[in-house]
């Protein structure tokens, strides 16, 4: 009986492992014919642009496949970073951070829907100290919160607030978009879960859980405070450099 427990586990890892790989494989086989199209598409602008062809329509559409090129791409993002987080290959490399360079950067050249002009406002208090993270994560993170800011609230731009307290970073993305059902907040940094309000809204359900993942692997911490209706807050911690060693 023993025997054929270990042998049922094996095959079971097994089945894991090849699944992981199937899906690393056609992520990246995915990832190849998109960078041709991006690049083709950017050629064709050119062209437009050089020969005074480009006009109203062409410059309509052909940002339109840009803004679905980048869709794509985000979402194999998602699938390879999940991925590497379910099979245990997730790798960090941390170093000193500064939170408001990076969401300083984050804000010159975020872009989400070419035809979307709002940039978020940031505003910082206290004296700014470094923090111990994995750079990549960390700015998973926050273009992760911020581009969900802007993706549910089509009004107003979202504020980014940065509080540098005695021993840690406290920031806070803040929208006034549709909020998220009081039932739905204990599932929502879940793979794959959607809140109920999302339906007609592109997206995998994987942001959230990824989100989540890398705050811990950086020491952090994560809530969200909602109401249906009236937008959203989402509040991250992190320790200083010098208090987290």
């Amino acid at each position: 009986m023993k025997n054929g427990e270990t042998t049922a586990s094996q095959d079971a890892v097994n089945l894991l492992n090849n699944a992981s790989n199937i899906i690393a494989i056609t992520s990246h086989e995915f990832k190849t014919p998109l960078t041709a199209i991006s690049a083709a598409v950017e050629l064709l602008a050119a062209r437009l642009h050089s020969s005074q062809q480009m006009d109203a329509f062409y410059e309509k559409n052909l940002s339109r496949i840009t803004t679905e090129i980048f869709r794509l791409n985000s979402m194999l993002d998602d699938m390879l970073t999940i991925n590497s987080i379910m099979s245990g290959r997730m790798s960090l490399k941390k170093q000193v951070i500064d939170v408001v360079h990076l969401l300083t950067t984050l804000r010159s050249n975020y872009y989400a829907d070419p035809e979307d002009t709002r940039t978020f406002e940031l505003l910082v208090t206290g004296i700014p100290q470094g923090i111990y993270a994995d750079h990549n994560q960390l700015n998973r993170i926050f273009m992760n919160l911020v581009g969900n800011a802007f993706k549910f609230s089509r009004e107003k731009a979202p504020l980014v607030k940065v509080d540098f307290e005695e021993h840690q970073v406290v920031i806070r993305v803040i929208d006034d978009g549709i909020g998220i059902p009081e039932a739905d907040l204990p599932q929502l940094f879940q793979p794959f879960f959607r809140a109920s309000n999302v339906n007609e809204i592109a997206g995998t359900g994987l942001g959230l859980s990824i989100v989540k993942t890398f705050v811990q692997e950086n020491n952090g911490t994560i809530t969200v405070d909602s109401i249906a209706g009236e937008g959203s807050t989402f509040t991250l911690s992190f320790l200083y450099h010098s208090d987290s060693l």
